[in-house]
């Protein structure tokens, strides 16, 4: 019996806001975990970890969208990466490849390293 494989679904979100979020993603793509990290560090992204809407990556990325002048507020990333307005609307989505910096270092982020990007509980008021 063969079987069917459905076809990929568009992109969700504006070709635009989708064009700025694979340059912003294609910037760091070549970077290593450390050298985004300390980007991330030395922007003052700190967020949660194991998080699909406070972790620093997904901060960072909409940080990087918002100087581009795109509308975004917030994110979620399961599976995909998608970039919200205020409207609660998505506006872009990016699916990124468990290769790339920002997969990488999300995973390590989750893992414990980093603890410098990531709030340490009820008290730190970073």
């Amino acid at each position: 019996m063969l079987e069917t494989i459905a076809p990929p679904r568009p992109r969700l979100g504006r070709t635009d806001v989708n064009a700025h979020l694979d340059d912003v993603l294609g910037q760091v793509g070549w970077l290593t975990t450390e050298q985004l990290g300390r980007r991330l560090e030395a922007d003052g992204i700190v967020g949660w970890k194991d998080s699909v809407r406070w972790h620093p990556v997904g901060l960072w990325v909409v940080g990087a969208l918002q100087a581009r002048g795109v509308p975004a507020v917030s994110y979620s990333w399961v599976e995909t990466l998608k970039v919200i307005d205020r409207r609660r609307v998505v506006i872009g989505e990016a699916r990124i490849p468990e290769s790339h910096t920002a997969w990488v270092l999300e995973c390590e982020i989750n893992d414990g390293a980093w603890g410098e990007l990531i709030r340490q509980g009820e008290g730190d008021e970073r």
